[in-house]
């Protein structure tokens, strides 16, 4: 039964540009920024105001994002050598040697899309560890619409941090899913940044990754000194160089090591509170952020049946939704079709308890919003917001720049 909705203290509103100031921000963000998606599907993707976060709100956000981060660092340095646990979070069982072998590293880009929620807190569905799209967006906005007024800033600081995080590398691998034009946009992008700041770049598929004199990587005949991969860990096994990798990724500093698949996984709530069982911290987080996760069970399938607008069905890796059947946004039909898909290899997949998210009044009406926040060595590091017509985040949820309330 849902609650009362709270009052967030969240605001919009449009963008001070006129027709033809907004005709040429549309066009150097596509062609400076390389956001070349502004229209997908004859839809624009941007939503043309401004969501405004109070301050004690932002807090709220960046010690939530900070924690979590902190906390999935302590899972994934409990369970990155487990085998069990690998395979119950639906690793591919040729990665595992791998994670076991990775070292610890401070090396992370993350975002984490937190829901205000009607029972007043912030909810977070999953972890994105793996592929944390919207470098463009959250930088380029807020350099072209400029001041945001009195008594409000931008939080984009996406290029200091990854700057910072690469400081002492010559040279960096930009490695990602090279048949995804939406990928390369974010390599062409912090492509720029560091060159920029004088490092050298390769851009490149994990593919392409070979042993070099004395062991070094290369990427395309490049030798580099460390790598950010924005390639799915999942379809690593695929690779024609698969095992150049189980020799010489190890030894390879990347910004998101492999061994963050324990964070990425849909499937982590649903682990992680046995294995944080000792650990006050993380469950005082999990109380406050994390929806009750379950392993599919073919035994409660009738039980999912019945209570289906209750349940969220979730496989433990995909992309932008594309595992993710909400129950309460689907007929008895396409619910029935999911859970009997699940049954077959239940062990890929996982249940959550759905919660409801709060609304904001948009120019187009009501949307459901995410405060997305960027993690980067477990820092906040700029916000990648959005905004639905529905409750649930795919690739047709619009971006929508964000400012934060001067203290």
């Amino acid at each position: 039964m849902r609650g009362c909705a709270v009052d967030w203290g969240l605001s919009t509103r449009p963008w001070a540009l006129d027709e033809a100031e907004r005709t040429e921000l549309l066009r150097t963000l596509r062609f400076d920024w390389f956001k070349w998606d502004t229209y997908s599907a004859g839809r624009f993707t941007l939503i043309p105001e401004v969501l405004a976060v109070p301050a004690e709100l932002h807090e709220r956000v960046v010690a939530a994002v900070e924690g979590l981060s902190a906390a999935l660092a302590r899972f994934e340095a409990r369970v990155h050598a487990d085998a069990e646990i690998l395979h119950r979070l639906g690793i591919p069982q040729p990665l595992h040697p791998l994670l076991a072998r990775e070292p610890g590293t401070p090396l992370q880009c993350a975002r984490y899309d937190l829901f205000p929620c009607d029972d007043g807190r912030l909810m977070v569905s999953e972890f994105n560890e793996d592929v944390p799209g919207g470098f463009n967006e959250t930088v380029g906005l807020p350099h072209l619409l400029g001041d945001p007024g009195r008594g409000w800033r931008w939080e984009a600081g996406l290029r200091e941090a990854m700057l910072e995080a690469f400081r002492g590398a010559d040279t960096v691998a930009l490695l990602y899913a090279t048949a995804f034009s939406e990928d390369l946009q974010h390599m062409l992008i912090l492509e720029r940044w560091l060159s920029d700041a004088g490092h050298g770049t390769v851009r490149g598929s994990p593919a392409h990754l070979t042993r070099g004199w004395l062991g070094r990587p290369r990427i395309l005949g490049t030798g580099v000194d460390a790598a950010f991969r924005f390639y799915p860990g999942e379809w690593m096994p695929r690779l024609p160089n698969f095992e150049t990798w189980r020799r010489v990724g190890p030894g390879l500093p990347m910004m998101n090591p492999l061994r963050h698949m324990a964070r990425q996984s849909k499937k982590v709530f649903e682990l992680w509170r046995q294995v944080a069982r000792d650990d006050a911290e993380t469950l005082a987080l999990l109380d406050a952020h994390a929806p009750r996760t379950f392993p599919f069970e073919v035994a409660r399938v009738d039980q999912w049946r019945e209570e289906r607008p209750r349940w969220v069905l979730k496989r433990a890796f995909g992309r932008m939704g594309d595992a993710v059947i909400m129950g309460s946004l689907v007929d008895s039909r396409a619910w029935d079709e999911a859970l009997k898909e699940a049954a077959l290899r239940p062990a890929e997949w996982c249940v959550q308890e759905c919660f409801h998210v709060t609304p904001l009044e948009f120019g187009a009406g009501l949307l459901y919003p995410t405060l997305g926040a960027f993690v980067v060595n477990g820092r906040f590091a700029g916000y990648y917001s959005r905004a639905a017509a529905r409750p649930f985040l795919t690739h047709e949820a619009l971006h929508v720049a964000t400012v934060v309330q001067d203290t």
